[in-house]
């Protein structure tokens, strides 16, 4: 006898993780909410980061979003109501969320995000945090905390003047304006607009790119750029020869040499 059809759909996951080649594909996946981001979000990428960057077959990160929208803010469903019981419940999801952030700048692999339609809150983070960021031409930003009543958080007041400037970074998130494409392009808050149609296609060239790349060297370019809004040139220096050093005893470098020798293209492994 055949058995009576389901009466709900199944339920798909908030995130859905893929391995296309080396490169490890992150997809909001909550498209009916614009793939708002939630604590049950939260947790599902901060036990997953944990784990990226020791996995060695991962050489490149690309984020993105299903449906209409990259993502579209923080849910906040349940903050309603007595905040001194919920908090604990909002603590555990910033804390989360946070160590996302903080694994998306430590590890070597590069993170690129793709972004399309909305990206607010919580997605105007993980895009700030991304080392490259490729926009379909209809993308809107805005940051959108504050008229909220929400302190910037997820590292906004800190990438954000970095890439666009004090000026630039207060009017982002005192004004709360959106934000086209094309604008973010020319302030710097992305590195690049693509077509509706293909801005998914150019994304996984520069992953597919990036995932056969030196990949320590990769890293090391990234803790540099980060490290040098700290220190003087001279400390800037001594640091680039402690890296350059160690990099220089890996098995991609012994490649390069070799390949240059050789008057080949290196093929490297990412060790």
């Amino acid at each position: 006898m055949t058995p009576p059809p389901p009466t709900h759909a199944p339920t798909m996951p908030d995130i859905v993780f893929d391995m296309r080649g080396a490169i490890f594909v992150v997809t909001f996946n909550r498209p009916e909410r614009g793939n708002i981001f939630n604590g049950a979000m939260a947790k599902i990428l901060c036990d997953k980061f944990k784990s990226i960057s020791e996995d060695r077959s991962i050489r490149a990160v690309l984020l993105r979003g299903n449906g209409d929208h990259f993502m579209n803010g923080h849910d906040l469903t349940g903050y309603a109501g007595d905040m001194l019981a919920i908090q604990d419940l909002i603590f555990q999801k910033v804390h989360m969320f946070y160590a996302v952030i903080r694994d998306m700048q430590v590890m070597e692999k590069p993170v690129i995000s793709a972004v399309h339609g909305r990206v607010s809150g919580a997605g105007f983070n993980f895009m700030l945090a991304s080392d490259l960021v490729i926009a379909s031409r209809g993308t809107v930003f805005n940051a959108g905390f504050t008229s909220h009543a929400m302190v910037p958080d997820g590292g906004a007041t800190f990438f954000l003047p970095r890439k666009v400037g004090a000026a630039r970074a207060n009017e982002i998130l005192l004004l709360n304006e959106d934000i086209s494409a094309e604008t973010a392009e020319k302030w710097g808050l992305i590195n690049r607009v693509a077509d509706d149609a293909d801005f998914q296609e150019q994304a996984f060239a520069w992953a597919e790119k990036l995932a056969s790349g030196a990949t320590r060297a990769l890293g090391a370019a990234k803790r540099l750029i980060a490290k040098s809004f700290e220190q003087d040139l001279n400390a800037q220096l001594a640091l680039e020869t402690a890296y350059w050093t160690t990099g220089s005893k890996t098995f991609d470098y012994r490649e390069a040499i070799k390949a240059f020798t050789e008057k080949r293209v290196a093929k490297f492994t990412g060790t």
